[in-house]
């Protein structure tokens, strides 16, 4: 569907909008100001005009008065004024006596002047002596004193004006004003508008080309030729658009080669042994962490048709692709190459042999290469520069460490690396473990960069969980050198642990190992379907009452179940997330819910099927954690550190695996039944 044009309102007309107030107001500031100095100005003016009018007449009566016959001289001279200057009221000559001598209608001769009602004495400027002058809410009136050669009054002039004549001259003004602003608004008007027009002509050259590089068009530059700052805007439209055409062109091969790279990690990972193995009662557990998409580590695990295992692990110098297209073509050599030779050593020299074209100049490889008899107990190995060989011995509990002075493969052409090899043999007894590790193990920096993990915290990390199994030994020991380095690996990490069984009339006991390999789980969750994404934050794990309301089978649990699950889960989420991804809310984390097939009972149905989740953070080990006694009311009053104990609790199995190639990985079931007899065991305790 075509987006709707939004409403645009012109620049042009919104700043010649603008600018027309700006000038009314000015104009209309400047023209009341005036208004109020020429109603003033008029003021003072008539004013002293009204004072003249009345001198000139007091001055022109002094004869007349003196006369037999004033009148003859006064009313032709009154009448005279009233006609030539309509803007006054009356005129009026008056004798000593109080007698009208001088009026414009003679029939008022004789009579005595009365003044007009409402006339009070008003301050005015210039007045000589004897002169007045008075006001009313109508007139204005002055009073001059008709005099002769200096003497005593004879007379009074009276000259009166309409103050609506003072109305008349201002509202005159005021329409000259009004005139003046809207001939001035029409041409601030016509102005703005042609010079805006001028000035914004390349906006829509501006907003043509923009709407083209949005429909993905960066060949077709702007043609603005302008000196403003529009001509600037264009030119850096221009220029981003040719930066926006390379980093398109590089999003692009960024893109092909992240898929290049997600494409040999997969087959890579592929190359890498899935879970644990076991074979005669021996278990071999490996774990791989890479420090970038792909790595150029490897290990391997072959049966051989006399029933012997190949045990093999190397460490390509350099990491990246082209560390991983090393290690592939390593595999296929080893795959093929493992049958030809029964000397370990002997396969090493080989290898090196194919691979000396391959390997560029300071390039090199160091492995690790062994046989593994478990009918024997014999382990017969060849090592090419790789890190020593760990053993410990369950009898003692002592670790013993055997290196070989082999140099690492295409190090030193010329057939050097046979005359460094030999076999070694070691014999393993019940109990009996080995390790071995690349060294991005042992050469794993903290993050100041100035400490390696080192061989002694390995010594220390196999001496303390070596007894529990190699499955603990892989996380405890993948845990120990995250937590060491507090972030990603810098180099690629790469462990294989080797586990003789012990006799069965031994007192140890075995640690038990889960019904789950959790790396295959995996493989089943993500073909159920998309996982729930959960942020690595406490308030984004509010998501899971809805979504287990909406999980199969498990929408149907009520009471205690629902909530014990759900607490469970909460604290498995709000572990990984607050110690495992540091509450980094930018980073995520997968909980899938595998349902089970099969029919029957709710708790049947929900007993068969799991949970997953899926951490790319710090792994975690739960090393020697032992459940708390809840009974301890000092325990309790802690408040903290019970997260394990309710996870435990409530699931019916909790299987954790640290640093596999695909993350840690954690699984875990849930039996309703399990949930309602602890609660009765409570309710009857």
């Amino acid at each position: 569907m075509k987006p709707r044009r939004r409403a645009v309102i012109s620049i042009r007309w919104v700043v010649t909008g603008v600018a027309v107030v700006l000038v009314a107001a000015a104009v209309l500031s400047v023209g009341a100001v005036s208004e109020r100095n020429l109603r003033r100005t008029l003021s003072r003016e008539i004013e002293t005009r009204l004072v003249l009018e009345a001198r000139n007449l007091a001055l022109t009566s002094s004869g007349a008065l003196l006369s037999e016959f004033p009148e003859l001289t006064l009313v032709p001279l009154v009448k005279t004024m009233q006609a030539e200057r309509p803007e006054l009221a009356f005129v009026v000559v008056v004798d000593h006596l109080g007698r009208i001598q001088g009026h414009a209608d003679p029939r008022h001769l004789g009579e005595a002047y009365t003044p007009p009602a409402g006339l009070v004495p008003t301050a005015a400027s210039g007045l000589k002596g004897g002169e007045r002058f008075l006001g009313s809410p109508s007139l204005l009136v002055v009073e001059a004193p008709v005099t002769y050669a200096n003497g005593p009054p004879i007379g009074r002039a009276v000259v009166a004006m309409q103050r609506t004549y003072v109305e008349r001259a201002v509202a005159a003004g005021r329409r000259s004003q009004f005139l003046f602003l809207a001939a001035l608004l029409a041409v601030a008007v016509m102005l703005g508008l042609v010079l805006l027009g001028g000035l914004l002509k390349p906006v829509a050259a501006l907003r043509a080309g923009l709407e083209r590089i949005g429909r993905g068009d960066l060949d077709t530059p702007l043609a603005v030729n302008d000196r403003t700052e529009l001509g600037l805007l264009a030119d850096a439209v221009n220029d981003m658009t040719a930066r926006l055409k390379i980093a398109r062109v590089e999003s692009l091969e960024r893109e092909r080669l992240s898929h290049e790279l997600e494409l040999a990690r997969r087959i890579q990972q592929r190359l890498l042994p899935r879970g644990r193995r076991t074979a005669s009662g021996y278990v071999l557990v490996g774990a791989h962490r890479a420090a970038a998409e792909v790595g150029g580590d490897y290990y391997d695990f072959i049966d051989l048709a006399d029933g012997r295992i190949a045990l093999a692990i190397a460490d390509v110098s350099g990491k990246g692709l082209g560390g991983c297209l090393v290690t592939s073509m390593l595999s296929a050599l080893v795959r093929a190459l493992h049958t030809v030779h029964v000397s370990p050593a002997a396969l090493l020299v080989d290898l090196e042999r194919h691979l000396s074209a391959t390997l560029e100049p300071g390039e090199f490889v160091t492995m690790f290469y062994g046989l593994l008899d478990p009918s024997r107990g014999r382990l017969t190995y060849a090592s090419a520069g790789h890190t020593p060989l760990l053993l410990w011995r369950c009898a003692s509990g002592r670790v013993e460490w055997h290196p070989t002075r082999g140099i690492p493969l295409g190090a030193v052409r010329g057939g050097v690396l046979a005359q460094t090899l030999e076999d070694h043999v070691l014999e393993l007894e019940p109990g009996d473990l080995i390790a071995q590790f690349t060294d991005g193990v042992s050469e794993a920096f903290d993050p100041t960069g100035k400490e390696a993990f080192g061989f002694d915290r390995v010594d220390q990390v196999v001496r303390d969980h070596a007894r529990r199994g190699p499955d603990e030994l892989v996380a405890a020991l993948s845990a120990a050198v995250a937590g060491w380095t507090e972030g990603e690996p810098q180099d690629d990490e790469t462990l294989l642990v080797v586990a003789r069984p012990a006799r069965a009339a031994s007192d140890e006991k075995e640690t038990p190992r889960p019904r789950f390999d959790a790396a295959l789980l995996l493989d089943d969750a993500e073909a159920s379907g998309p996982p729930l994404v959960l942020p690595a934050s406490l308030e984004g794990l509010s998501v899971l009452g809805p979504w287990l309301e909406r999980a199969p089978h498990l929408g149907e649990l009520r009471g205690e179940e629902r909530r014990r699950l759900e607490l469970a889960l909460y604290e498995a989420c709000a572990n990984i997330a607050e110690h495992g991804l540091k509450l980094d809310a930018e980073q995520t984390f997968d909980l899938w819910w595998v349902p089970a097939a099969s029919s029957g009972a709710l708790d049947a149905r929900i007993r068969a099927g799991y949970f997953l989740l899926r951490d790319h953070g710090f792994p975690f080990s739960p090393g020697r954690w032992q459940p708390r006694d809840l009974d301890d009311v000092g325990r309790r009053l802690q408040g903290r550190g019970f997260g394990l104990d309710l996870i435990h609790l409530s699931m019916e199995e909790v299987v954790y695996r640290p640093a596999t190639p695909a993350g840690n990985l954690t699984v875990l079931t849930f039996d309703p039944a399990k949930v309602r007899q602890g609660s009765k065991e409570d309710r009857h305790g």
